[in-house]
């Protein structure tokens, strides 16, 4: 079963396990810093708790606590891997707190499994080279050159080629202008 919880300062809601739900409801200092109850919705859309802390000296300490890494800390194991490890949500989405849908991976996991394309030729991995485009693919923080194409969307056939080679099904491919 799964729980909804309202947030805080959006009409959003957040979804999460019951077993979850009755761990932030009932572990003595989630309890004392009202937890549940104060969750909002931070600008990257992660459910999260947030609260500054006057300090004796007069200075303030700012707490903050993402509620799908509290759970995954507390519910999923965590494998050994000599790279820092981030909670990925498996859908996407992340309101869906339940604990099927977060898993633990490396940064670059997490990054390929977005669709974020935040460059002027609206395609990842694709870059402008002269009057030509090249595409590009990382593997292991190495760069690997697909190849110089006369189109951009060429360029990112290859790149969406090489990833669903090398990686699988991801949010990182792209979408084809003209072929959607």
């Amino acid at each position: 079963m799964a729980t909804i919880i309202k947030l805080k300062n959006s009409d959003c809601e957040v979804t999460i396990d019951d077993k979850c739900y009755e761990f932030i409801t009932t572990d003595e200092y989630l309890v004392k810093v009202n937890f549940a109850q104060n969750l909002r919705r931070h600008s990257s859309g992660y459910a999260f708790f947030q609260k500054n802390w006057r300090q004796p000296d007069g200075r303030y300490n700012c707490e903050t606590i993402y509620l799908h890494k509290l759970l995954a800390e507390k519910f999923l194991e965590q494998p050994k891997s000599e790279r820092r490890l981030f909670v990925r949500f498996n859908d996407g989405t992340p309101m869906n707190c339940l604990l099927e849908n977060l898993t633990w991976t490396t940064l670059s996991n997490v990054v390929r499994n977005t669709n974020k394309t935040e460059n002027r030729l609206g395609y990842r991995g694709v870059i402008q080279d002269r009057k030509r485009f090249r595409a590009i693919i990382y593997v292991d923080r190495k760069p690997l050159n697909l190849g110089i194409f006369d189109t951009a969307e060429e360029a990112a056939e290859a790149y969406n080629q090489k990833s669903r080679e090398l990686f699988g099904e991801t949010r990182s491919i792209n979408v084809i202008k003209g072929k959607e």
